[in-house]
């Protein structure tokens, strides 16, 4: 019974009310609100905040066994998948993440060709976005921008793009290449979202060399920050392997170190024992 109940808590997170819920597990909604009403009666605790007409929202009790609950039906499908396999049926949908689509598109091309039948879902963020879904299971594997390891993942090394600043073909340090630490006390650094591996790297990077700029913007993401540059506003740190074809900026180098990110492809050592995941990690780009 617990189960049954603790599956209807989970559809009304997943669908964010009782109606989508029913629906999601073809019980009327009724139903759905009797099991969820007896499981939060049993252990005396509300598990949503339930507002009129058909939303529901998770209390902050109710949003730590919706991460509890993601896992653990996520493991449920894993190993309905996992006998799957053995019928070598390659069905389903593979999760991908990526910062940048250069990273992913070759390996999903690879198993697409592969399993005709196999959805291949693409989201793009920042690498500590991007981790934490994998942990959560909210995606198979990601390519991210990594130098320490994590004890629950496997980790493939895919490349080591170098990490410039990009700055406007119109600016003065554009046909020079270079910038001194005392040029760079004049500049404005464009500055990407916390959680972005390129600025962690860099940041690191200025203070252990001593270079401070003249004033600091931040964008918000990779393109908010590559635009900016791209209209003169200044010096963005980004990866050699992320500028896109056709982009309006010129690399600039600083005079006194050089930066290399490393780009993992990673997923969950756990997960590892499902064939598609396992050729999805192993594939080139």
């Amino acid at each position: 019974m617990f189960m049954t109940e603790l599956r209807a808590f989970h559809a009304v997170a997943t669908g964010g009310g009782f109606i989508r819920a029913g629906e999601l597990l073809t019980r009327s909604q009724s139903t759905v609100t009797a099991q969820v009403r007896s499981l939060e009666q049993r252990y005396g605790v509300e598990l949503f905040f339930r507002g009129r007409g058909r939303t529901a929202r998770l209390t902050p009790l109710g949003e730590k066994l919706f991460e509890t609950t993601r896992q653990l039906f996520s493991l449920e499908k894993d190993a309905e998948a996992l006998v799957a396999e053995a019928g070598r049926n390659k069905g389903g949908t593979l999760r991908v993440g990526a910062i940048s689509p250069r990273w992913a598109t070759g390996m999903m091309a690879h198993m697409m060709r592969r399993y005709p039948t196999l959805d291949v879902n693409l989201t793009l963020d920042n690498s500590q976005t991007l981790l934490d879904m994998v942990l959560s299971y909210q995606i198979d594997l990601a390519y991210i921008g990594a130098h320490l390891p994590n004890p629950d993942c496997d980790m493939r090394l895919v490349s080591q793009p170098e990490i410039v600043f990009a700055v406007s073909k119109e600016h003065p340090l554009a046909y020079k290449g270079i910038v001194s630490r005392d040029a760079f006390g004049q500049q404005t650094l464009i500055q990407r979202e916390q959680g972005s591996e390129t600025r962690s790297l860099m940041d690191t990077a200025l203070v252990e060399h001593e270079y401070s700029p003249g004033r600091t913007a931040v964008f918000g993401s990779r393109e908010g920050a590559l635009q900016a540059a791209q209209k003169g506003l200044g010096l963005a740190p980004i990866s050699t392997g992320e500028i896109p074809d056709g982009a309006q900026v010129e690399i600039v180098r600083a005079a006194d170190f050089s930066i290399h990110g490393e780009i993992h492809a990673i997923c969950l050592r756990s997960r590892r024992n499902l064939q598609i995941i396992t050729e999805a990690f192993e594939a080139g780009l």
